[in-house]
């Protein structure tokens, strides 16, 4: 690149880095919001919760990367068209291909990114985020126990630890068992801990006793060092962890196995799916030809470009709710996934069309006034 192209380069850069960051952040804000009753619910940490968070911002900043870049290329092109930066450009002799080159490059950056979050750093953030949240709602302890309070596990049964340790080992508990007709029971331990067998769970206490009520009314008092007490009537059999299509790589989107089309219900959805990935980058080089087009199409205008943006940003939001629908339309329907690439393409071909469109013939001057 010459130097008037790197620094239309760098007008084009600085905004896309803001407009990325403020749209990752406000993707944060939003699934974190999804993720409170983590804490609330299952006790869970803040770094646990920020964790969890993150993991799913790739996915949301990659839906969000076009949208980011086309506000950015409408910000840097309307600098550099009202300092007549692109005015002076042409005049110099630049072509429109060399003007539009590194809004283009810019563009082909943003997609090489685009797609490789697509194809590989989504997939792995979204396993580990399946895992997280799958180890932490199979986690009986914090879905049973809120440390410092009584919690009430089923007709007749109240549990109280005072505090619950990373580890999951729960200290100074206290269980009452009242579910039998003539018999109530209290338990106290030291310490304990819940544990999952094959068949049933079941909390493991640890020094500690056992107050009875027999049929006579009489207190009956024994001391243990060891007691399993079983937690099957109140705890449900752990769901089996599955990824779903936005948790899997693209072969096997392309390949699914039969688990993977038993539970989609046909190849439909993964095949949609792999085709979005494919395609959805494509839309940077779309809306950076479309922002091109508001302000390098025709000549210049003293009056400013707020029509033809308009016209841009409405035509960018009608491509770009097309494509939504055409995804949603090839779950059902594999041949619509060839669309899905159209759209994009398609797009990006007519606003090159409009940049390129000559411009209106002026009209001629009379013979005689000329040669006058």
């Amino acid at each position: 690149m010459i130097l008037i192209q790197r620094y239309f380069f760098r007008q084009m850069l600085w905004p896309f880095i803001t407009a990325i960051s403020a749209f990752a952040a406000l993707a944060l804000l939003t699934q974190s919001l999804s993720n409170v009753d983590l804490v609330s619910g299952y006790s869970e940490t803040a770094l646990t919760f920020l964790y969890v968070t993150i993991l799913a911002l790739p996915h949301l900043t990659a839906l969000l990367v076009p949208i980011a870049l086309f506000v950015a290329a409408l910000s840097g092109l309307s600098r550099l068209s009202n300092d007549s930066e692109l005015v002076v450009a042409s005049a110099s002799g630049m072509s429109r291909l060399s003007v539009l080159s590194p809004f283009l490059r810019l563009g082909m950056y943003v997609l090489i990114a685009n797609l490789l979050v697509n194809l590989f750093v989504q997939p792995i953030s979204y396993r580990e985020m399946r895992r997280s949240l799958h180890d932490m709602r199979s986690d009986v302890a914090a879905s049973l126990v809120t440390p410092g309070s009584f919690s009430r596990l089923g007709s007749g049964v109240t549990l109280y630890a005072r505090e619950r340790g990373r580890d999951g080992r729960m200290y100074d508990i206290l269980i009452h068992d009242d579910r039998g007709e003539q018999e109530a029971s209290t338990y106290t331990a030291r310490e304990g801990i819940i544990v999952r067998s094959e068949t049933r769970p079941a909390m493991v206490l640890v020094d500690g006793n056992l107050q009875q009520i027999d049929e006579s009314g009489e207190l009956s008092y024994l001391v243990f060092e060891r007691y399993e007490f079983d937690l099957g009537d109140f705890v449900g059999p752990v769901d089996a962890m599955f990824f779903k299509e936005s948790d899997r790589f693209l072969h096997e989107l392309i390949w699914p196995d039969a688990n993977t089309i038993a539970r989609s219900g046909g190849p439909e959805r993964p095949w949609a799916e792999a085709h979005y990935r494919l395609s959805a980058p494509l839309y940077n080089l779309a809306f950076i030809l479309i922002a091109a087009a508001a302000y390098m199409a025709g000549d210049h205008s003293r009056l400013g470009n707020s029509r033809r943006v308009m016209i841009a940003v409405g035509y960018g939001l009608t491509l770009r709710l097309i494509g939504f629908s055409v995804q949603s339309a090839s779950s059902d329907d594999a041949a619509m996934n060839v669309v899905q690439y159209l759209i994009p393409v398609l797009g990006g071909v007519i606003a090159l069309a409009v940049i390129y469109w000559p411009s209106k013939a002026r009209p001629r001057q009379p013979d005689t006034l000329m040669e006058a």
